[in-house]
């Protein structure tokens, strides 16, 4: 398995155009953001040296994107290996098929993983060269382990959807569909409290807004707590749940909280992978 996973993690970075493209499709809503939404966020809340709170809040939102769109990119390799019957000789050599997909879900978690960091110091460099904010050094471990757990979610949830697809073509689609969905579900191009409390109920039944508000906690808390200190706590609450920094299920949830709504995510899309992997292993020796 480990062979495996280390030919898909050859293919994918072996590919220079693959790499690129992966960077400049999750850099697209950061060059959005800049470009058309930045002014219109920054007179929405008035207040003093608003890009120290703006500019964490993007990064959150967009490294989500990230975990999504670069692990479908690298699990596109198996529809690709399953299209052209490279997929059913792999699984005629009597290697069994979980192994094969959990080498496909291991290369894309890695990946998925590297993109996020690569992306976060990308993303930070600018601002801290464009509005000098400071880099979080003694929150990297965390962001690490978010990214982590982030990739495995995303990875899961890619794997399961794309066991019922045979073509690159239908891949592709699903994939523009999703990644465009993603930008409003991560709270990215428009805050999650503007959004109409339909649009909100619906994006909290997936992993997006929840990802997001983890990177978020972690990097505008110390932010927030600076700038909304003693008898403006109040506001600091109001202003977090608008920009999706706290996710409400009934009440507020506590960080550990989200993790666990991330884990029960990751949990269900594995189970729902299992089960479906016998349909995904027909689709495959039917290629023979």
């Amino acid at each position: 398995m480990l062979a495996f996973t280390k030919r898909n993690l050859t293919l994918y970075f072996g590919n220079r155009a693959t790499v690129f493209f992966s960077i400049l499709g999750a850099l697209i809503a950061f060059i959005l953001y800049l470009v058309f939404l930045r002014n219109t966020v920054i007179n929405s809340i008035p207040i003093n040296n608003i890009s120290a709170v703006l500019d964490p809040w993007i990064v959150g939102g967009t490294l989500t994107i990230v975990a999504i769109t670069t692990s479908q990119i690298a699990l596109s390799q198996m529809i690709m290996d399953r299209q052209q019957g490279r997929l059913a000789d792999f699984v005629m050599t009597g290697t069994p098929y979980w192994q094969i997909q959990g080498a496909y879900l291991m290369g894309a978690i890695l990946i998925s993983f590297l993109m996020q960091i690569l992306v976060f110091f990308i993303m930070y460099g600018y601002f801290v060269l464009a509005d000098g904010i400071i880099l979080p050094w003694t929150l990297l471990p965390q962001v690490l382990l978010t990214a982590l757990l982030s990739s495995g979610v995303w990875t899961a949830f890619n794997l399961l959807v794309f066991s019922f697809v045979e073509k690159t073509t239908t891949a592709s689609q699903l994939s523009t569909i999703v990644g465009t969905a993603a930008g409003f579900f991560a709270g990215v191009y428009i805050p999650i409290g503007s959004m109409p409390a339909f649009a909100q109920t619906i994006s909290k039944f997936t992993p997006a807004p929840y990802n997001s508000a983890l990177f978020r906690q972690l990097l505008m808390d110390p932010v927030l707590d600076q700038k909304f200190s003693g008898h403006l706590s109040q506001a600091r609450a109001t202003l977090a749940q608008h920009l999706g920094v706290t996710i409400s299920l009934n009440q507020d949830l506590a960080s550990w909280q989200v993790v666990g709504v991330m884990m029960g995510f990751l949990v269900v899309f594995v189970i729902f992978a299992l089960i479906f992997s016998k349909h995904s292993r027909l689709a495959a020796i039917s290629r023979v």
